[in-house]
């Protein structure tokens, strides 16, 4: 059997609309890396500043405060734009791939067609063919109905697990830097003046930041945790041949409404971290689509 999912993820509108994707989360990601690399060098900026000359502890305290504000006042609602645009253009590849209905109330006015085709000229994945096959081969195998929902439980799946080892590694990362910083001060015996300027200041903006990531990547990983038991309580009444092919279709378009706006509100991970982990979790991806896959047959496993 194909249901046309292996066909339509490769046809070039459709590897367009994945180039553009990339192209406006990477831009969201770089944003993200600025208020990393800001707010992590805030407080390393701040002590060796003081180190070398006590009387700017000051401007140390100036500059953490600067660094907040331009994070709360711009970098992150710019961040949200991209982040936005490419959930919409995700949305439209999801579409038109598995062949869902589009729900014009959740229907976004970004990207255009001029930014989807500029944004997908940038993307050199759309010319090396790494944007390819983006759905498990099995999924295309199945009936309609069945082959999406394993597309979407994919989708839920790997996103949770690229958040999990990304909180713990901005955990592990302001932990570090905070302890450094504290350590210099300690070390240098400075009055709790110079220390709250020089110190505590400049390190305000990384615990905020840290403590805002930590808090949405935990309750991403949370929400698509909820989503991924709702897709596999379906599944399991498509194994047991208890829900209809309508009531399935029906049930996909509303995980996808929830899907789609969880991709927009739900905090960038970077690409690094993406790469890194990429071969292995599609591996586990396939592993996972043969598994649901073989419960058609052989029953829950």
């Amino acid at each position: 059997m194909d249901n046309g999912i292996g066909l339509r993820q490769n046809l070039p509108e459709n590897l367009k609309l994945l180039a553009a994707q990339r192209v406006f989360y990477s831009r969201a990601k770089k944003i993200a890396a600025v208020q990393a690399w800001t707010v992590g060098l805030c407080p390393v900026f701040g002590a060796a500043l003081t180190a070398l000359k006590p009387e700017a502890d000051v401007w140390a305290a100036i500059v953490g405060i600067g660094a907040a504000l331009a994070d709360t006042a711009w970098l992150d609602p710019k961040q949200a734009e991209y982040r936005k645009c490419g959930a919409n253009a995700q949305e439209a590849f999801d579409s038109a791939v598995l062949q869902l209905s589009s729900n014009e109330a959740l229907k976004g006015s970004c990207p255009t067609h001029e930014e989807i085709h500029e944004a997908a000229v940038q993307n050199v994945g759309s010319k090396t063919g790494s944007l390819v096959d983006w759905y498990p081969k099995k999924a295309t195998e199945l009936s309609l109905a069945q082959g999406r929902l394993i597309c979407q439980r994919t989708n839920l799946w790997w996103d949770s697990e690229l958040r999990r080892r990304y909180r713990g590694w901005v955990m592990a990362c302001v932990g570090i830097v905070s302890v450094a910083a504290v350590c210099v001060g300690l070390a240098e015996q400075w009055s709790m003046r110079r220390f709250v300027l020089a110190i505590v200041a400049p390190l305000f903006p990384a615990l905020m930041w840290a403590i805002r990531e930590c808090r949405r990547q935990k309750d991403a990983a949370a929400e698509l945790d909820r989503l991924r038991n709702y897709t596999e309580q379906l599944w399991g009444r498509v194994s047991k041949n208890t829900i209809s092919e309508a009531e399935l279709a029906q049930s996909s378009r509303s995980l996808q409404d929830a899907i789609l706006v969880g991709r927009r509100e739900r905090a960038v991970v970077f690409d690094w971290i993406y790469s890194r982990l990429r071969t292995q979790h599609e591996e586990q991806m396939n592993i996972g689509a043969d598994a649901m896959a073989a419960e058609l047959t052989n029953g829950p496993i």
